[in-house]
């Protein structure tokens, strides 16, 4: 009898805390975001596609609402798909925000972590410092200089020569430019232009590409299930993501210490050129090891966030002007009016402000096509309450900042092209608010927002503008004669268009001759 009763009140009470574990789960739940519930211990993990992620995320915004709470891999998510979810929380309460989930691939085994993008904030003094070097280097005040502004004026020179010699690989030069762009300003190092491609460039695209791999959602399987860092190589096929991860891990080393190496070789020869590793080096006259590692993880994080980003909005640009010729010819219209129509000169930076509709463009683009339309993902560091909902510590948080440009209460008709939209009636850029501003909305938010926007926005308007007024781009015709419509696609953690082609052609014999002079004139200036 007396084992019986205790039998029963176990039974009790172990219904009883398993109820009560219901309703606080019940209860923890109904203060949560909305969101989908997913499998139990995955959540949405396999919900979520190996590419073009924010559609997904975009899709579950239209159905709960502009913040989104799940689970990947009993891990708490959190989407916002609105500028105003996104400002009141990474902006506004950036101190607990601007934390970095640990990457285990790109991150850890990468070693991306060592850099900017990755580094644990916002507390951590690495972070600060990184934050203090761009500031000083590539800020808004530093990119007024006239030294970067001459800079970034030939390599976009440079760039319109590459386009003439070999249109057919359009797609390539831009990200070609862009690394020899970051490679001068960050190294002093000016690439070689008697060959198809330069070494170094080489070296730091291939670390690049494995940045992009590395970093998309869901690529790597021990994102999801972090235990699996721990396996032995041995014991996976090929290696598996070890092997691979390896593989990166020396590409990224090698873009880390050859510029580096070269700009201390330059020194000691007496032929270096201004650069961010130069000025580093001179003020610092007997720098430790740790010194120089977190200066060559700020000039490979130089590179690592413009690479690539600039790229994808040319080559969206350049797709775009496929697509909508009117907006082409209005803009060369307007160039035409202000540099001239007889290709005496190329457009610079001084022709910015009355280049209204050029701009627009640009903004245009930047909308259009986002960059990276997830940005990198924030992490909370404390408990959050918000709208009356809790968000648990530790939470991953995404801004979809592809479905804020996307919005159609925003942005009307948002996947057409229309430059016109950000002008007033008289044909002037509109002052612009937060959330319609995708040159602010595009590189991130809180104190996790892209250090280098200042300087991306000047090399999208500059290649932009030249290449409006140099150059014609239009469909390819087919076989039958008829006009080939490229496809709208973009696809990867770096949103760039899927290949497409095109014909690329000088306006005019003018122009041509305007091109190869100017780059003439720069080559006799450097020698």
């Amino acid at each position: 009898m007396g084992l019986t009763v205790e039998v029963l009140s176990n039974t009790v009470l172990l219904c009883s805390v398993v109820w009560l574990v219901w309703i606080f789960l019940r209860i923890r739940k109904r203060s949560s975001p909305p969101g989908p519930a997913g499998l139990p211990f995955v959540g949405v993990a396999f919900q979520i596609p190996e590419d073009k992620q924010w559609l997904k995320f975009h899709e579950w915004t239209d159905l709960y609402g502009d913040v989104v709470s799940t689970t990947v891999m009993g891990q708490p998510t959190l989407i916002l798909g609105s500028v105003r979810a996104a400002t009141d929380l990474l902006d506004a309460r950036g101190s607990i925000y601007s934390d970095r989930p640990n990457a285990i691939m790109a991150g850890e085994l990468v070693g991306w972590d060592r850099g900017l993008g990755y580094a644990h904030g916002p507390n951590n003094p690495r972070f600060r410092e990184f934050r203090r070097l761009f500031n000083q280097f590539i800020g808004p005040r530093a990119c007024q200089d006239p030294h970067i502004l001459t800079m970034q004026e030939e390599e976009t020179r440079r760039l319109m020569m590459r386009f003439l010699r070999d249109p057919d690989n359009f797609y390539r030069h831009p990200r070609e430019s862009t690394g020899a762009l970051i490679l001068r300003l960050a190294y002093g190092y000016e690439v070689a232009r008697d060959k198809d491609q330069d070494p170094l460039v080489r070296v730091v695209e291939v670390a690049m590409q494995g940045f992009a791999k590395a970093s998309e959602p869901g690529a790597f399987l021990v994102d999801n299930f972090p235990l699996m860092r721990y396996f032995p190589e041995w014991i996976m096929p090929a290696g598996g993501f070890k092997a691979v991860a390896r593989e990166m891990r020396r590409q990224l080393d090698e873009m880390y210490d050859l510029p580096f190496e070269f700009v201390k070789t330059q020194m000691l020869s007496g032929k270096a050129q201004p650069s961010f590793i130069q000025d580093y080096l001179e003020k610092k006259q007997a720098p430790t090891t740790a010194d120089d590692e977190l200066t060559k993880a700020a000039a490979a994080s130089l590179y690592s966030g413009g690479a690539d980003t600039t790229p994808s909005s040319m080559t969206a640009f350049i797709l775009a002007m496929c697509l909508w010729p009117d907006v082409q010819a209005r803009a060369q219209h307007e160039l035409d009016t202000i540099v001239g129509p007889s290709w005496t000169r190329l457009p610079t930076f001084s022709d910015r402000d009355q280049l209204p509709y050029v701009n627009a463009i640009v903004l245009e683009v930047l909308r259009w096509n986002p960059a990276v339309p997830l940005g990198l993902a924030h992490r909370l560091t404390q408990d959050d309450v918000y709208r009356g909902w809790h968000i648990p510590k530790g939470t991953v948080v995404w801004a979809n900042i592809w479905s804020m440009l996307q919005d159609p209460a925003v942005f009307s008709e948002p996947q057409q092209f229309r430059p016109e939209r950000f002008l007033d009636k008289q044909g002037r850029l509109r002052q612009l608010e937060r959330h319609e501003d995708p040159s602010v909305i595009g590189f991130g938010f809180g104190r996790r927002i892209c250090p280098g926007m200042y300087f991306a926005l000047n090399s999208i308007f500059i290649g932009i503008a030249t290449m409006l007024y140099t150059f014609n781009i239009s469909r390819q015709r087919g076989d039958d004669g008829k006009e080939v419509l490229p496809s709208v696609d973009f696809r990867g953690f770096i949103s760039h268009p899927v290949p497409f082609h095109c014909d690329i052609k000088p306006r005019s014999e003018e122009a041509a001759t305007l091109m190869k002079r100017a780059v003439a004139v720069d080559l006799e200036q450097d020698l």
